[in-house]
């Protein structure tokens, strides 16, 4: 409506008597209201948003390794929402990046959780054994409340010493709606605390 009265306030007179010039949607005064009100309506809104925004990080310390993994320590990758509300999950993917391999981030070639278990079992690795992720999906909540984090992954050394990454794509949507994404690295410094981990144990 902004648009309209502001090209019809720029034709000339005779044009503006014709159809469908002569059509008058409201007057500058109730229009300029209208727009305040808009305009306050946006900005309050993205006050909120602000507000509502969840703050997705991830973690991974060295842990000892429960009954039946390869090695008595792994690698254990959780995932935190710091915002003040919770939010939910949309979409879940994950990319297994092998040991010696490239690839760019506009290329990753996502997949969902059984095509990343096939792809880590076809480098030799066993489920319950050598990594274990956590089948998170559309729908689960990401909560605020929840200080200990979400168990996203286990990785034993073995698994270690033939990955350069493994990636989690997650996306979740908030209280009003906006969808947020984070990439995890699980593996980013891995293999260092691991190494400093068994060396401790040795001395």
């Amino acid at each position: 409506m902004t648009i309209w009265e502001m090209v019809m306030s720029n034709l000339p007179r005779s044009v503006r008597q014709e159809w469908p010039w002569r059509l008058s949607l409201l007057d500058q005064e109730a229009l300029g209201s209208l727009l305040a009100v808009a305009l306050g309506f946006v900005f309050a809104r993205a006050q909120y948003a602000r507000t509502v925004r969840p703050i997705i990080g991830w973690g991974g310390q060295v842990s000892s390794a429960g009954h039946g993994m390869s090695s008595k320590l792994v690698w254990v990758v959780e995932i935190r929402s710091g915002g003040t509300h919770n939010a939910v999950a949309e979409s879940v993917e994950y990319y297994v990046q092998p040991r010696d391999t490239e690839v760019f981030p506009e290329n990753v070639p996502w997949h969902g959780y059984q095509a990343a278990v096939e792809k880590l079992e076809s480098l030799g690795l066993q489920i319950g054994k050598d990594f274990d992720i956590n089948p998170l999906g559309a729908g689960f909540p990401l909560s605020a409340a929840n200080d200990k984090g979400l168990y996203a992954a286990r990785l034993s050394i073995p698994a270690i010493s033939v990955l350069d990454n493994l990636y989690i794509r997650l996306r979740v949507t908030d209280g009003v709606g906006d969808t947020h994404e984070r990439i995890l690295h699980c593996l980013r410094g891995a293999e260092v605390e691991v190494r400093s981990a068994l060396a401790t144990d040795e001395s």
